[in-house]
């Protein structure tokens, strides 16, 4: 069986040149492509690519760009769960992972986050890009540099990412607003709280709420769809607050959080004894388990994040180590979450 040492002799030059070649890495004169080409046309050379990479005793390095977690914010546990299995599944490819945590609701934290990512020479790029204006800045500078990268969670279009891992959010929203109708009267009013300091910079909210909107108006509806921005969901009696304003000038049927955050509408509703509200959010945190089992919350829709986090780290090892181009997007499944199934999910 011909080898890469087999071609590089043959070719009179390093197992890295023939390396680059079989992989299409630039660093190689026009002449000599063209001879390794020629000799591994020859020898019907087919390479097992894992094998190069731990002859060549080569290593890749990857950076995490995610949220942290946190005790009030359960979800971006589960895709940093998902990066450290994928991780450990391909280390004997010499593939590591390295983690730089912001705070979601922070975009200085972001911005700070990746300065110190770009400090270090990393192969490659997982991110979440939840701060739209920022991300276009911070991936011109992964494109100068030529370093792949790929977004979970949250899709931004028209940038030059390998490949996109989570829902489509205008049609995760469209299909809210689906369940919403099946369980509220025709002449129902309807409040979207968004529990944000920067609403308008995070897309994947953005969209779930144009997606929403988007089926009553399809529908023709003449219900009333209230946007309310609260900004500090650490805030309890603040939130209590605007919501006992807003029900006390306007008569709602449903409510629907686009976020993870639906646990904090379900507490109001318990201890304000609104037992007829219907009540629709994402992801199955703790919190909103519970909102589940006590009937205050009616359906949630999961995004899978521990796999977004695991099918990244995945897809990003396959392109350095075998040079396998991911597709352009892999949507995550619309798992309609419920009280009867929940244990089952």
């Amino acid at each position: 069986m011909t080898t890469i040492k087999d071609i590089a002799k043959k070719a009179n030059v390093s197992t890295g040149t023939v390396d680059r070649v079989i992989h299409n890495r630039p660093g190689v004169s026009e002449k000599t492509k063209v001879l390794v080409k020629k000799i591994l046309e020859e020898h019907n050379f087919q390479i097992n690519t894992i094998a190069s990479t731990l002859a060549l005793n080569k290593s890749y390095k990857i950076a995490a760009l995610i949220p942290e977690a946190s005790a009030k914010n359960e979800f971006w546990s589960e895709p940093k769960k998902g990066i450290e299995k994928a991780t450990e599944e391909i280390k004997n490819f010499r593939v590591s992972t390295t983690f730089f945590l912001f705070n979601q609701f922070d975009n200085k934290s972001y911005l700070t986050a990746f300065k110190n990512l770009i400090k270090d020479e990393f192969d490659a790029v997982l991110v979440a890009p939840v701060f739209h204006k920022e991300t276009i800045k911070l991936v011109e500078y992964l494109d100068t540099k030529n370093t792949p990268y790929i977004f979970i969670n949250i899709e931004e279009k028209g940038l030059n990412a390998l490949s996109f891992i989570g829902q489509d959010s205008f049609k995760s929203g469209y299909l809210a607003a689906k369940l919403m109708s099946v369980m509220i009267p025709d002449s129902s009013n309807i409040m979207i709280p968004v529990f944000r300091l920067n609403t308008g910079n995070y897309l994947s909210i953005t969209e779930r709420i144009s997606g929403f909107k988007s089926f009553f108006n399809d529908k023709k509806s003449d219900l009333e769809i209230k946007d309310l921005v609260i900004p500090d969901l650490e805030n309890t009696d603040g939130i209590t607050k605007v919501l006992d304003e807003q029900f006390r000038d306007h008569i709602f049927g449903g409510i629907f959080v686009p976020s993870s955050n639906a646990y904090l509408i379900s507490k109001y509703l318990e201890a304000s004894k609104r037992n007829n509200i219907r009540l629709i959010g994402y992801d199955t945190n703790q919190e909103n388990i519970n909102g589940l089992k006590n009937d205050t919350i009616d359906f949630l829709i999961c995004q899978n994040p521990y796999m977004q986090g695991f099918k990244g780290i995945k897809l990003l090892s396959d392109y350095l180590v075998m040079n396998k181009v991911p597709e352009t997007s892999y949507h995550s499944p619309m798992t309609i979450v419920t009280k009867e199934n929940i244990d089952s999910i």
